[in-house]
């Protein structure tokens, strides 16, 4: 009889009904791969849109999401080194330009089978290990866009849109270590307080405020070194119109719509750099679990919940009732 798992499993795309948890067949690694007994697993947007269903991407059903994993070397598949076994490692979920958890199975589940040159070998240190699984979708992609895109130096001023989201609060306590002066931009003013405890300087309510002005008022009229934008459509004009001569306005995303209209007349009139910023590096990620062992990163985690309320974790992030991560917690017994 084929090995068993329990694993929350994507049945149709659809609604939160639509996950659903039990117990489906282990995978085997094949070659140059490794299976991972899963301990942790962070959200990300990526986990709602995939059981959504995103137009022009074929998942193949059932699925299981989920790409930021930690877990143990349980099981090692044909010319993997035996000293791989047992080790803790997180998971680099880009595999071969596609993601874990997308196009590949995740890691919402007891065992994933993973290349074993994605594991990153986690360091002996009293961090907790769920910090990890924090790290590499969220963080991997703010540490990318502000220091190898935007070269983001001391004591410059970096504005963050939808800082409340997983990359917005990165990019606040990255921006934040790194010595800038860190605006916060958000419609809600609870999370917006929260943000200020995880090192935002300066707060703006954009649901009561136009936040382009107020950036203008907050830099004595110059404008900010930096604009973080992944908005799109409803903000890209007003990001531009925020940003100081020479400065740059950058974008991973865009959730309010790609499409979006600009005066290039403040691009070539204060010389502005629009950078376009697509995940993350393997270096963005050893970078990150360096600091986090060290001490001098302490990831955001807003919940941490068992699997078998995967479901429930995921409805978390879609309507955004969390501020910081939520961690999917995979028990000990089989």
């Amino acid at each position: 009889m084929p090995e068993q798992m329990q694993a929350a499993v994507i049945e149709r795309h659809g609604g939160p009904e639509t996950m659903v948890y039990r117990t489906i067949e282990r995978p085997q690694p094949g070659p140059g791969e490794v299976r991972l007994r899963v301990r942790y697993c962070g959200l990300n947007a990526l986990d709602f849109f995939v059981r959504r269903g995103v137009p022009g991407i074929e998942v193949e059903l059932p699925h299981i999401s989920g790409g930021d994993v930690v877990g143990w070397v349980e099981r090692l598949g044909p010319g993997v080194e035996e000293a791989h076994l047992g080790a803790l490692c997180l998971v680099d979920p880009l595999i071969d330009r596609a993601a874990l958890g997308e196009d590949r199975r995740g890691g919402l589940a007891e065992y994933v089978v993973v290349p074993v040159e994605n594991l990153i070998l986690l360091p002996d240190s009293p961090v907790a290990p769920e910090q990890y699984a924090a790290l590499p979708i969220a963080y991997g992609t703010a540490h990318r866009m502000l220091f190898s895109r935007c070269r983001l130096a001391e004591g410059e001023t970096l504005v963050v849109l939808g800082a409340a989201g997983g990359v917005g609060v990165a990019c606040v306590q990255l921006g934040r270590r790194a010595g800038a002066r860190v605006i916060a931009c958000s419609s809600s003013a609870a999370k917006l307080q929260r943000l200020r405890e995880l090192g935002a300087d300066i707060l703006v309510d954009t649901s009561v405020s136009d936040f382009s002005s107020a950036v203008w008022r907050a830099t004595d009229r110059v404008g900010a070194d930096v604009v973080v934008d992944y908005i799109g459509h409803d903000t890209l004009q007003q990001s531009i119109r925020a940003t100081r001569l020479g400065g740059r306005v950058a974008t991973c995303g865009a959730s309010s719509g790609s499409e979006a209209t600009i005066d290039l007349r403040y691009v070539w009139g204060r010389e502005i750099s629009l950078l376009g910023s697509d995940g993350w590096r393997r270096q963005d990620l050893d970078q990150l679990v360096a600091l986090v062992a060290a001490g001098e990163l302490a990831p955001a985690i807003d919940s941490v919940l068992p699997l078998e309320r995967a479901g429930e974790a995921v409805e978390l992030v879609e309507e955004r009732r969390c501020l910081g991560k939520v961690i999917v917690e995979v028990p000990l017994a089989d």
